[in-house]
């Protein structure tokens, strides 16, 4: 089979193992790390990029015509509701977000959520990619919040989920060991999150199985096939997305 896959950057190191591990060929458009948060615009860059890739594969532009596009996507704040296949298959894993591709499962995911209830994830590509909450960031956000609506309403502002009132939702920081190269460094800058924040901090291994098996073409009920002409919408139930 012959897969184009769009993923978000964050998964860069596991994708291009399960890439390298696959017997079919694919190709990858990475995309930025943060389009989830603001969800609202997520649908659209990743409609633009599948759009481009579809066209050219049906103008016959591409190398190899496309069998199927893959998405390295979960559910992520509903960031891929709208989006529609046009020419050839979307396939996308039925997961909430990019946690259950690190851990290989949805089931683990919501197992280790059962187990580890307001547990904040953190792995290698986060540690990387991603810019994380820190006690620096929230002095700059408290001045500038400070400056434009006076000191009362900042305290008040820094107190809510804007500011650092998020925190209150967590207790653990789970650190994803990953299944390939690991930097001697994130476990312990994983460990140095948790101590800011107050929380324990807890190992669980990485696995590759679900994005190996989003490249192996055996699409099963973990994954949403949606073929060309239905749009993808959330479910509102276990299995997160459907097609229509």
């Amino acid at each position: 089979m012959n897969l184009h896959i769009i993923s978000c950057q964050i998964i860069y190191r596991e994708l291009s193992m399960a890439a390298a591990m696959s017997k079919n060929h694919t190709v990858v458009s990475w995309m930025p790390q943060g389009l989830h948060v603001k969800p609202e615009n997520m649908p659209a860059a990743l409609q633009a990029e599948i759009d481009r890739v579809d066209e050219g594969s049906a103008a016959g532009k591409l190398r190899r015509p496309l069998d199927a596009i893959v998405l390295g996507y979960g559910l992520c704040s509903n960031g891929i509701v709208g989006l529609k296949a046009r020419t050839v298959p979307l396939v996308i894993p039925r997961t909430d977000d990019c946690i259950a591709l690190f851990l290989g499962s949805q089931k683990r995911y919501l197992d280790l959520f059962q187990k580890h209830p307001g547990t904040y994830w953190l792995n290698g590509g986060w540690i990387e990619e991603a810019e994380l909450p820190s006690p620096e960031g929230y002095r700059q956000m408290r001045q500038e919040f400070a400056e434009q609506y006076g000191e009362e309403n900042a305290d008040f502002l820094m107190e809510s989920g804007i500011g650092y009132g998020w925190t209150k939702n967590y207790s653990a920081c789970g650190y994803i060991k990953p299944v390939g190269y690991e930097d001697p460094a994130w476990k312990s800058q994983a460990a140095e999150f948790a101590s800011t924040y107050g929380w324990e901090l807890f190992e669980a291994e990485g696995s590759n199985r679900l994005l190996e098996k989003l490249l192996s073409g055996d699409w099963d009920e973990e994954f949403l096939v949606c073929h060309p002409g239905q749009t993808v919408t959330a479910s509102c139930d276990a299995r997160k997305i459907i097609a229509q």
